[in-house]
């Protein structure tokens, strides 16, 4: 894809200035800048226009659905057989919402014929779907900024005293003005934000309540919970390719096993997750990921800080392992600490000549606002090296 610039105002500490995305995208940047808020948000734009779109699914099911209602008079007796048969139609989230009340299904249906008809329910709807992903990761919209404005060049968010407005460029047809939406299996692919790998760990424990577990974590611990059994010859290739790859990395593989997972080590015996290395624990997610299918062509991975609990040899390897995902179109965005991972991805990007892919933003505070610098040539890069590294020297200074 071509390099999308998104532009914010009042937003957390970016008072105006612009960020760059990309097939990779990093966010780097000292502690507090505001990195993880402008992640989890892009990440919510995502995930609501998904949840949108998988809703006008449903429309493409209609006779499907009418033939099914007419036909099966024990609907609400048998309603398990009935949504196992929906799912295959349209292998959307938005059925969990049916399932609770099978007699909303005419309702829904007339609503989303409306829904494709006018402009002003499409906005209204999306901008529903994103103000309750909001709240539900920042627990308040609030938490971001009282008011603040984000402009992509899809759309214009506006937020001000916690009400939301969302304008949809991307719905109108360049020839008739017209809402014109397409349906295809892409928009189906899931998006996926991993705030820890020790996530792995912790799913067995975890109290999880509708509503209070946030948003993108319980999305999260749903993608570990699904098997996405739908594959072709190409995905099934690459899944071999890239278990093989993080493999040789970790010396074995991440299974499930049931409400928990196992490190199935190379040439010895299985090991509880919790008594895996945290290395082991990310890359081992970033593989399991694959192996159950949610990672594949079309889908967003958002990562923070992936440096975390990896050596800095592991940090290179997971470089490599983006790279792969993003070959097999996945799209990646990560925020970092580390210069090892920064100046590999830039060395290795050159080299491979893919750097036209790859976006590097730096956040850089001052006096309380943060402006981002995007980084496009050898003196811009200086930037980050400073910026990352200085600290460290001034340590070592103070004890050389």
């Amino acid at each position: 894809m071509a390099k999308e610039l998104v532009y914010f105002q009042n937003f957390a500490k970016l008072k105006d200035t612009k960020v760059a995305f990309n097939d990779i995208t990093v966010i780097a940047g000292k502690p507090g800048t505001g990195k993880s808020y402008v992640m989890k948000f892009m990440y919510a734009i995502d995930e609501a226009f998904k949840l949108k779109k998988n809703s006008l699914a449903l429309k493409s099911t209609k006779q499907e659905l009418e033939k099914l209602l007419k036909e099966n008079k024990l609907l609400k007796e048998n309603n398990k057989n009935f949504f196992s048969r929906i799912f295959a139609l349209s292998q959307s989230k938005k059925f969990n919402d049916i399932k609770k009340n099978i007699n909303s299904i005419e309702d829904k249906l007339k609503d989303m014929e409306y829904f494709l008809e006018n402009e002003d329910s499409c906005n209204r709807l999306y901008t529903s779907e994103l103000s309750n992903i909001l709240n539900a990761i920042f627990s308040n919209k609030i938490q971001i900024s009282k008011t603040f404005s984000c402009e992509t060049v899809n759309m214009r968010i506006q937020c001000n005293d916690n009400s939301l407005d969302v304008v949809l460029d991307c719905l109108k047809d360049n020839d008739n003005g017209k809402t014109n939406i397409v349906i295809n299996e892409k928009l189906l692919q899931e998006n996926i934000f991993v705030e820890t790998p020790l996530i792995l760990e912790f799913k067995k424990f975890m109290k999880r309540e509708e509503g209070k577990t946030p948003y993108h974590i319980e999305s999260l611990l749903n993608i570990l919970d699904t098997d996405y059994s739908f594959t072709n010859e190409e995905q099934e290739k690459f899944i071999k390719y890239f278990t093989q790859k993080s493999k040789e990395i970790i010396k074995g593989n991440i299974e499930s096993a049931g409400d928990s997972f196992i490190f199935n080590k190379e040439y010895d015996k299985n090991y509880d997750i919790v008594n895996a290395s945290s290395g082991t624990k990310s890359i081992g997610l970033l593989q399991y990921l694959v192996t159950n299918k949610a990672l594949k062509k079309g889908s967003v991975l958002y990562w923070e800080e992936p440096e975390v609990h990896l050596h800095p040899e592991w940090q290179l390897r997971m470089i490599e392992l983006f790279i792969e995902l993003m070959n097999a179109g996945v799209k990646i965005i990560f925020s970092t600490h580390s210069p090892y991972m920064c100046d590999y991805l830039n060395a290795i990007s050159k080299k491979q000549k893919f750097s036209d892919r790859v976006s590097f933003n730096l956040f850089k505070e001052e006096k309380g606002i943060v402006e981002n610098y995007i980084l496009e040539n050898q003196k811009d890069w200086n930037k980050i090296q400073a910026e990352l590294l200085d600290p460290l020297e001034e340590i070592m200074w103070e004890y050389v």
